[in-house]
């Protein structure tokens, strides 16, 4: 067997532990977002059950519960008057709830002239 053998050999071998260390690598960051999202899922749910039998919206749960309300400019005017508001929750961020988003958009009548319309994340 000759050098030049070993040395091919040996720049294989190199380069397959590269390879390997760059794959641990990112399964590591994987299984680190994985647990991140876990967290984050587990402390909205405590949340949400420590106040699941309230019946007001309170500046408390509001705190809790929701990182920013993004409001935009109302659009049109008269009955065509539309605002878009985007809820980012703390933990999770925004939400699609499903079966909503196979039928968007849902609309909710919420009190006399006022309609509240639920448009999903992917819209």
């Amino acid at each position: 067997m000759t050098d030049e053998w070993f040395m091919r050999l040996s720049q294989k071998y190199e380069n397959e532990q590269e390879e390997l260390k760059r794959q641990t690598l990112e399964l590591k960051e994987k299984l680190d977002s994985i647990d991140r999202m876990q967290t984050a899922k587990d402390d909205f749910l405590k949340a949400i059950r420590k106040f699941m039998e309230m019946r007001t919206l309170t500046p408390v749960i509001l705190r809790e519960l929701i990182e920013k309300i993004e409001v935009f400019p109302v659009e049109g005017t008269g009955k065509d008057r539309t605002q878009r508001v985007i809820i980012h929750y703390r933990f999770v961020g925004t939400l699609d709830i499903p079966g909503i988003i196979h039928r968007p958009p849902y609309i909710l009548d919420s009190r006399k002239g006022v309609a509240i319309e639920y448009l999903s994340n992917a819209v």
